[in-house]
């Protein structure tokens, strides 16, 4: 989905650029570096000026394009939830396997994109609030969930709970697991054993 880093490859040499980024660019270069600093420093390196030095672009283009830190920390945001979406959207003749995927897919996706899911709900950034269209994307991708369970409904599963309120035992569990996980605090045997376990059990319980 994100791709931290960019290169010039030239006559067998890698070429860093130290150019200044065209403005076509400036947009994606700064979602690219914004995304490179989470995953290497986390957010308390997260500046104006740390975002602009790695895009190679002066501190003023990103006010210009995304008005400041806050602006690039809704486009990581929207981007995020819009990839989650389609990352745990299954659709097949098995409801209760597109359940079961859905789950797994939102592990891979928090793993493999660690500094976007920081900023969809490992941390708060100070003075960030997201647009109502921000915060529509992050309810849409919520609705993907409910929509999973309602299919399992059909199917005789979950009867006894409101789909809506299903969806956010399992949405809960399933961050809870991987926030643990993304802060190396988990201590399970084998991760990956571990978290399909949690998944059977959400199911038998809910049946």
């Amino acid at each position: 989905m994100f791709h931290k880093y960019r290169t010039v490859f030239y006559t067998g040499q890698v070429i860093r650029r130290t150019a200044r980024t065209p403005s076509t660019e400036i947009g994606p270069e700064v979602l690219l570096a914004a995304l490179a600093i989470l995953d290497d420093e986390g957010p308390d390196g997260f500046t104006v000026r740390a975002i602009a030095r790695r895009a190679h672009v002066a501190p003023m283009a990103i006010y210009n394009h995304f008005e400041g830190v806050n602006g690039v920390l809704e486009g990581l945001w929207i981007e995020g939830f819009e990839g989650l979406r389609d990352a745990v959207t299954f659709h097949t003749s098995s409801p209760e396997e597109d359940l079961f995927n859905a789950g797994l897919a939102y592990r891979s996706f928090a793993l493999e994109n660690r500094g976007v899911y920081t900023v969809m709900f490992m941390h708060r950034f100070r003075n960030f609030q997201p647009s109502i269209e921000a915060a529509q994307v992050a309810a849409q991708c919520y609705e993907t969930l409910v929509v999973g369970v309602e299919r399992c409904q059909q199917d005789g599963l979950f009867s006894n709970s409101r789909a809506g309120d299903a969806a956010q035992i399992i949405w809960s569990a399933c961050h809870g697991y991987v926030a643990l996980e993304l802060l190396d605090i988990n201590f399970a045997t084998n991760r990956d054993e571990t978290f399909r376990h949690l998944l059977t059990t959400l199911r038998d319980g809910l049946r």
